[in-house]
């Protein structure tokens, strides 16, 4: 267990880097090289002493708010170790439907998988998914289509955007983050959860879960949502950002 005194150094105890708390660390008094600090700070982690909160950023636990973390159903998990053997070096990442019934009011009764890969191989992951599952794969579909061919958990393939969130246990979950931003970017997921929803998911997910804000608004640039996401926060919701991006 580290003391906290050694925190003392950090000038952001919401959110500092690895370097910050090495510097701090040696202003305590605590000797370390910067190897056997950096495995102190995996095992500090896994200890729950620290909160990893994003690329090179970790906070103090509160007690109040934890890691978001999903258990993905076992089609989602057969799916995404097909596309792993089949296309080891691909980036994708998918999200379920009923991902969001930790959040909303009125729940979803059927899944859909939502499957984001890089846009010059979703041709290639398309067909490869077709044979597997037949008549349950739609590839970048348009909302009537997606409304017309819908069936309970059907695979959405869409377009991975540039520079999207990784998840931190695997790489193809998706992270707390990316699901804030893409549920108000989305077309197909504009269509699936009701606008009403939103406050109180975004109230809920900041509520319960450590949020890595700069990868929030990072991301939602990416998807040109930023001014609507911050509306929304601003408007409706009581939460109050840390950062001023």
């Amino acid at each position: 267990m580290i003391e906290k005194a050694y925190f003392k150094g950090i000038i952001n105890i919401d959110e500092f880097t690895r370097e910050e708390l090495l510097e701090s660390f040696r202003k305590g008094g605590y000797q370390l090289s910067e190897a056997s600090f950096y495995k102190k700070v995996e095992n500090m982690v896994n200890a729950g002493e620290l909160v990893r909160i994003g690329r090179n950023r970790y906070c103090l636990p509160n007690g109040k708010q934890q890691v978001y973390s999903y258990d993905y159903s076992e089609l989602t998990e057969e799916v995404a170790s097909y596309i792993v053997g089949k296309y080891p070096y691909l980036d994708f990442t998918i999200f379920e439907l009923v991902q969001m019934n930790d959040f909303v009011n009125h729940m979803m009764a059927h899944n859909v998988i939502f499957l984001s890969v890089e846009s010059d191989v979703m041709d290639f992951v398309f067909d490869s998914l077709k044979e597997k599952y037949p008549g349950k794969v739609l590839i970048n579909p348009t909302e009537d289509i997606y409304h017309q061919y819908w069936s309970d958990n059907m695979i959405v393939i869409v377009k991975l955007i540039t520079e999207a969130p990784k998840g931190q246990l695997k790489k193809w979950h998706t992270r707390l983050e990316k699901l804030l931003v893409d549920i108000m970017s989305e077309p197909l997921l504009l269509a699936s959860i009701s606008e009403s929803e939103y406050p109180e998911i975004y109230m809920d997910a900041f509520e319960r879960y450590y949020i890595d804000e700069k990868c929030l608004f990072r991301y939602a640039n990416r998807r040109k949502s930023t001014k609507k996401i911050k509306e929304l926060i601003q408007d409706k919701t009581d939460i109050v950002l840390k950062t001023k991006e």
